[in-house]
């Protein structure tokens, strides 16, 4: 003969239930800011094959023109609306067959890029939320302390001392905010900590940030202003 159970021993009481709740709450407040740093990660890494499939097309484009880097107008089209071509995805088309790769999955197209103050307002309108290095930062500190800058649109790859630490495109945006508020133009960097960015040797890798406070009345750093030049100059 089968022995059935009360009823009272048939189901959870509420403090039981208050635990299993509050337990579920304790592991989701652990867990969710994992996952968002995992997705986070995992969007650095597609950025990050971006740019060396950029890389690789800039290589490409060097050898077919008797090793000279593409000749860009400018960092982009949001410094010079009025032009409408020869920017750096324009100039390596022929090399790559994948427009998407001219955006970072953390930026995409439709970000703000109001901060330039141009009459390009998004980074799909810019067509790349990635940064060209049309003229380097004429370096303020360190052994080379006042040299001039260099312009690499259209430079020589014999021409560069150090290739492989001279950039060429990295991510935009591509400032440190060191303060609270500082945010408020929009100019957060896509990722943690800082930049992905391509090499004059066709490489790319992720380049931290210093967290120096060389801007902004020392709220944050412009990574333009403290790597540009690495490499260019002798």
């Amino acid at each position: 003969m089968r022995r059935t159970l009360p009823d009272y021993l048939k189901a959870f009481t509420l403090i039981e239930l208050l635990v299993v709740i509050a337990i579920i709450a304790i592991l989701a407040a652990i867990l969710f800011p994992v996952f968002a740093q995992a997705r986070d990660k995992g969007r650095q890494a597609a950025c990050l094959s971006n740019e060396k499939q950029i890389g690789t097309a800039v290589m490409m484009y060097a050898q077919d023109y008797d090793e000279i880097l593409p000749n860009c107008n400018s960092w982009g089209l949001g410094w010079t609306p009025a032009v409408k071509e020869r920017y750096i995805q324009q100039l390596t088309a022929p090399y790559v067959k994948n427009e998407q790769i001219w955006f970072c999955p953390s930026v995409g197209k439709d970000r703000s890029l109001a901060a330039l103050g141009s009459s390009i307002k998004t980074y799909g309108q810019n067509g790349t939320t990635y940064i060209w290095n049309h003229t380097t930062e004429t370096p303020s500190y360190g052994p080379y302390k006042g040299h001039k800058s260099v312009v690499v649109s259209g430079m020589a790859l014999a021409a560069i001392p150090r290739p492989a630490e001279a950039p060429v495109l990295w991510d935009m945006p591509y400032w440190n905010s060191l303060c609270k508020g500082w945010y408020a133009e929009g100019l957060q960097a896509p990722h943690a900590h800082g930049v992905n960015a391509t090499y004059a040797d066709g490489h790319a890798k992720f380049s931290h940030f210093k967290d120096s406070t060389d801007i902004r009345g020392g709220c944050g750093e412009d990574w333009w202003h403290d790597h540009s030049w690495e490499g260019y100059m002798e």
